[in-house]
């Protein structure tokens, strides 16, 4: 992933869009707006990955689905209850597909940038509880945070 080069390398927080919380692995998202700049850095990383808010150019909440595996029968679905039980816990949910296995929010960059994908949450959640909402509800605010950017109406 290519990343475009910061105006002499200096980037200076001016505002804090997404507060890290490390053991959920939500990441760090920072704004320079004076610069035009914004950061994410990931969980455990050291340096975040800066970039150019002119460069947004769309954003998206996402979920991510189970595989659609088929259902196993007999002997077979027994051995992969004993093997991994939580893998066929897992793909008895993602049948009901009343479940998201995560969500977030995907920034769509100016080429040769790759897309930056934000991460809100890695667990299962039922769809319609509150729990998701809530979840959803975030990804949603920071949706709007990065359509502002877009239009260059964020300010301090």
């Amino acid at each position: 992933m290519m990343e475009p080069q910061t105006d002499n390398g200096t980037f200076e927080a001016t505002r804090t869009i997404l507060a890290p919380m490390p053991v959920l692995g939500i990441p760090e998202v920072l704004v320079d707006e004076a610069r035009g700049l914004w950061s994410v850095r990931a969980a455990g990383a050291e340096q975040p990955s800066i970039y150019r808010c002119s460069d947004i150019r769309s954003c998206e909440v996402f979920e991510v689905e189970g595989d659609q595996q088929p259902e196993p029968e007999g002997f077979r679905a027994l051995g992969d209850i004993l093997a991994n039980p939580m893998a066929v816990s897992r793909a008895n949910a993602a049948r009901r597909r009343d479940r998201v296995f995560g969500v977030g929010v995907l920034v769509e960059m100016a080429e040769p940038v790759a897309p930056v994908r934000i991460g809100l949450w890695a667990r299962q959640l039922k769809r319609g509880s509150r729990a998701y909402r809530n979840v959803v509800d975030s990804a949603q605010e920071l949706k709007r945070t990065f359509d502002t950017m877009i239009t260059g109406e964020l300010h301090g």
